[in-house]
């Protein structure tokens, strides 16, 4: 039931146990294991590179790879995993998201004079 779409690319089982590169050994170990305990057969990327599913015989998609860690279908995750509540398993590459990075509480700057949103320069494009 396997269909490939346009907005993602089919890949094998070793070109998705290597493509993240810095996975170590024993993350590649984690998700062999995994795979063979899902009977994994199909893997896909998304054409912007971002994650890896992985799909059983009948299609169904099982595993999310990311670069960092690895989700699961609800009620696919091994039992034993560190955090019941998450479906899913860091990597050794694994890095939390700061909450601050990219966000401020202030709006951007505004021209005085055309009360345009300033640029990062902080020279408006229309008055200079």
């Amino acid at each position: 039931m396997t269909t490939d779409r346009p907005d993602r690319l089919r890949m094998t089982r070793e070109q998705a146990l290597a493509w993240n590169p810095a996975w170590s050994a024993a993350d590649v170990r984690l998700l062999e294991e995994n795979l063979d305990r899902l009977e994994v057969r199909a893997f896909y990327r998304t054409r912007s590179n971002g994650s890896v599913t992985a799909q059983d015989a009948d299609g169904l998609s099982v595993m999310y790879l990311s670069p960092g860690y690895v989700e699961f279908r609800k009620g696919l995750a091994p039992t034993d995993r560190p955090d019941p509540a998450w479906h899913g398993l860091a990597l050794s590459c694994f890095r939390p998201r700061s909450r601050d990075v990219g966000t401020t509480d202030e709006g951007p700057a505004i021209c005085p004079s055309c009360f345009i949103a300033l640029p990062a320069t902080g020279v408006c494009d229309d008055c200079g």
